[in-house]
């Protein structure tokens, strides 16, 4: 191993992490599947990096659609991509990553490793894996341009775990000397269910779905798009995780508080416990505005993603997901696409066989049903 990095994606998260860790001294690999995404960083030879982060130009030796060279003698795999992108890159990587590589899924979201792992496991016997995610991206980011991201917010206290569970020690020592900030989570379960993204993400955009494709985004998605009313779907959504949280057995925190230990919103706001107050708060997230289209990851990823794998988990569990289901079965019908049957479910993260809480806490630690 060379200690050479590679980074999977070159969207905001992507261009964010492999600018960043390139300025700061590391040797960074840039990977993406489209050769028109590439271009213009390749005509650059890098990547512009603003904001919080840091400011200036980061070189990039190594800029390919060719995974195989991207990854080869690399010690850590960083894949950004939505994590409905795994559909790809899990059957993509599982033949050409080692054991000895790490393989980190910044962000996981809900039930990235664990799909991940099962890919890798089905398509190749593997299990030795040393595999690991954050909950959500370690950056706030957009593109500015072809060749150039900004960075809003560095998050703080962002969960992070392994599978199984038993690796999450040593591997967060790893990851934790690339990215000090974040925290170590009891196993992927716990992770999974930090999943802000799939919290607020499908009100904000579904809820706002005629202003969104009226002005094609062209207003600011967390400060306009947020209203009373939007904000008390949101918070109907997390009451739903919560009751999840607490039938799998493992801790988690409501959003307010999550959003405002991430560093995205005041204190004024954790103190309210009102979702409203803290989307208004959000100065990070005030000046992003929407995306063009229903057809974005706010409703790929974070219904079929995040909503989808946390109903499957309800009906397991015995707990209730009205507003979930009802945000699920409206992005089915303006994408017109069937997230609940097409999205992450429990055969497809492994869980298939699991009978409650504990069977799920089991596979977790383990990465296997004793």
């Amino acid at each position: 191993m060379t200690g050479e990095i590679a980074v999977i994606g070159a969207g905001n998260g992507g261009c964010a992490v492999a600018a960043d860790l390139t300025l700061r001294g590391h040797a960074v690999r840039l990977h993406n599947r489209s050769p028109e995404r590439l271009a213009p960083i390749v005509e650059r030879g890098g990547i512009e990096l603003q904001g919080v982060a840091g400011e200036g130009f980061a070189r990039i030796e190594v800029i390919t659609t060719d995974l195989e060279e991207a990854i080869s003698g690399c010690e850590t795999i960083i894949v950004t991509t939505p994590t409905s992108a795994l559909e790809h890159y899990a059957p993509a990587l599982a033949p050409i990553v080692s054991d000895d590589q790490v393989v980190w899924l910044n962000p996981g979201h809900t039930g990235g490793a664990l799909y991940f792992a099962c890919e890798v496991e089905r398509l190749t016997g593997r299990t030795g894996l040393r595999l690991c995610e954050t909950a959500s991206l370690t950056y706030a980011s957009r593109m500015q341009g072809p060749a150039a991201v900004r960075v809003f917010k560095v998050s703080t206290n962002l969960l992070f775990a392994a599978f199984p569970a038993g690796r999450t020690d040593a591997l967060f020592d790893h990851v934790a000397a690339l990215f000090p900030t974040i925290r170590k989570a009891g196993n992927v379960l716990q992770t999974g269910l930090e999943n802000l993204n799939a919290v607020e993400h499908p009100p904000q955009i579904l809820c706002n779905a005629g202003w969104l494709e009226h002005t094609r985004g062209d207003y600011y998605f967390y400060f306009e798009g947020t209203t009373p009313s939007v904000a008390r779907v949101i918070a109907a959504v997390d009451r739903e995780r919560l009751a999840l949280a607490a039938a799998a057995g493992v801790p988690t925190r409501g959003f307010v508080d999550s959003f405002f230990e991430l560093g995205f919103t005041s204190e004024r706001a954790r103190d309210s416990q009102d979702v409203y107050r803290a989307m208004q708060d959000s100065e990070p997230n005030r000046w992003i505005k929407g995306p063009a289209s229903l057809d974005h990851r706010y409703v790929h990823e974070d219904v079929g993603w995040g909503l989808v794998p946390w109903i499957h988990l309800g009906r397991l569990l015995d707990v209730p997901t009205p507003a979930m289901s009802a945000l699920a079965s409206i992005a089915s019908i303006v994408n017109e696409r069937d997230y609940l049957s097409d999205g992450l479910t429990l055969e497809r993260m492994g869980l298939a066989g699991c009978r409650d809480g504990g069977d799920l806490r089991e596979y977790v630690r383990l990465g296997a049903r004793g």
